[in-house]
């Protein structure tokens, strides 16, 4: 699932949307797709609005399924691309303006058990991203873009049973819907190394194009 639903206001104005912004010589929007497929992701999902037809068009042409909705938050945006699945199938859920390392990270996630897996990479930013609070490999809360943050270890992506996202598109932050579910015993976690990198900003946006390349 790739909620690629957002307006990119701190970004604007743009030409068009952000998740086609290249970073490194090709669309961010691509990193996280090479990702799920590395991951075995047997389809692809990605929500967006009907006013950003170039990612509707992009996606489909990477042979992606193309849900269009206008979802008020990227909870619904996750949320909208469940219909028709099983209680027990396992959904990838990536974000389409980020880009970290490893590629195989979400095969990683797959051989961990539980209801939800968090990968887990430090952030020089950690305020403007879900902070999580680990002990070991199990993930006891997620702190919600918080301003003083207890640490530095955000989630940048997850796996998780179809099962235990019931009830997302009710949240305003799908990171409270993970809160829930740390805060029962149902989350872990694998750490990666490096840093997650998001082009949320257009100083993180500057930073990607630093370490990357255009």
């Amino acid at each position: 699932m790739i909620p690629a639903a957002g307006a990119a206001t701190r970004l604007q104005p743009l030409d068009g949307s952000k998740e086609l912004l290249e970073v490194g010589g090709r669309p961010v929007f691509d990193y996280v797709v090479e990702r799920m497929r590395a991951g075995g992701a047997d389809e692809i999902r990605v929500v967006t609005r009907p006013d950003k037809p170039d990612v509707a068009v992009h996606a489909a042409g990477l042979g992606l399924s193309v849900v269009v909705q206008s979802p008020p938050t990227a909870a619904a945006s996750v949320a909208a691309a469940l219909d028709g699945l099983d209680e027990d199938d396992t959904v990838l859920i990536g974000f389409p303006d980020s880009i970290w390392e490893p590629v195989d990270g979400f095969a990683q996630l797959l051989r961990e058990p539980g209801d939800l897996v968090l990968a887990v990479f430090s952030s020089p930013e950690p305020e403007r991203s879900d902070v999580v609070e680990l002990e070991g490999d199990e993930v006891r809360a997620v702190h919600v873009k918080v301003p003083e943050p207890p640490g530095n270890l955000i989630w940048g992506a997850a796996a998780a049973r179809c099962g235990a996202l019931e009830g997302l598109e009710q949240r305003a932050e799908i990171g409270h819907h993970f809160d829930d579910l740390a805060r029962a015993g149902r989350a872990r976690s694998v750490v990666f190394p490096g840093e997650f990198i998001d082009i949320g900003t257009t100083d993180a946006l500057a930073r990607a194009r630093t370490l990357l390349g255009r």
